[in-house]
């Protein structure tokens, strides 16, 4: 029997989960914690390891068994049939758990449930819109580097490229400064870090450029400009044939959202809910369809 709902909001920063009870007037537990990192394109095998674990964690702490929980495991990647269904493979112990993106879990959160197009920008940038009939679509969120433009990844990336022309050039702005002390200004330790480095460690630079850009930074300006641009591109896919709200998400949403035309502006609403929202109605809806 089915006594609690699980969502998990997995991406390439940190995994979010939440645990509720099924029925609306029960007391608890309500618990929401954080584990790693569990983008399942930039953690791959160890991002299902991250949610299994965090699953279990929980589960063993309030003694439920695998029957008693209707899960919904929202996780960049998962677009990918073959992580998604490697993902739903570990998960097999758990017969009510289902598997999807990230963004459908914002995408249903973001107005609970109702039609919208949801414009989420944190480390990649995605534009998902919920129809009428229930259907969704997709745009952008081909992952980084070949996609997610105007995302922290992206931005951070674009920083490196000011910081490895400052090296070339030896003309500094102060984003380059920036990156010097945190990745070095040596071109052999620079190749270093590049080797290893992950749509995580790139967009950790991405608030370092809007400080940046603050402070009269070209290279930082320039490089906003791009991304607002990108962005643009992003909403005008999602929203041009249809007349439905907007929500922005994301770490960076808020920040994009002042910065793009009055037309997208007017028709924005501030988010109802957010991605652990959106995973728990899906949860319930799976005991619904039971």
């Amino acid at each position: 029997m089915i006594t609690h709902l699980l969502a998990i909001d997995g991406g390439g920063t940190k995994t979010a989960l939440r645990l509720t009870p099924k029925e609306a007037h029960a007391t608890g537990p309500f618990v929401t914690l954080t584990f790693g990192p569990s983008s399942l394109t930039q953690q791959g095998l160890d991002g299902i390891k991250t949610i299994k674990q965090a699953i279990l964690e929980v589960r063993s702490s309030y003694e439920l068994k695998p029957e008693q929980v209707a899960i919904a495991v929202g996780v960049a990647g998962a677009g990918n049939p073959l992580m998604r269904q490697e993902l739903a493979s570990a998960l097999a112990e758990y017969p009510y758990a289902i598997v999807t993106t990230d963004a459908h879990i914002s995408l249903i959160g973001a107005n609970l449930g109702k039609p919208v197009n949801a414009i989420a920008i944190g480390t990649g940038s995605v534009a998902t819109r919920l129809e009428e009939n229930g259907h969704t679509q997709v745009f952008g969120g081909w992952g980084f580097p070949i996609g997610d433009e105007g995302g922290g990844a992206w931005l951070g990336q674009q920083a490196t490229r000011a910081l490895i022309d400052a090296m070339d050039t030896g003309i500094w702005t102060p984003i380059g400064q920036k990156l010097r002390k945190l990745i070095g200004g040596e071109r052999s330790g620079v190749l270093q870090w590049l080797k290893t480095a992950t749509a995580t460690d790139f967009a950790r630079f991405a608030p370092l450029v809007i400080e940046s850009a603050q402070q009269q930074c070209p290279a930082s300006q320039a490089i906003l400009l791009e991304a607002k641009q990108e962005v643009d591109k992003l909403v005008t896919k999602c929203c041009t044939d249809n007349e439905l709200p907007i929500v922005f998400l994301g770490s960076l949403g808020q920040y994009y959202q002042t910065h793009l035309a009055s037309k997208w502006q007017q028709r924005r609403i501030e988010p109802r809910g957010d991605a652990l929202d959106g995973g728990i109605l899906l949860a319930l809806q799976q005991v619904k369809n039971l």
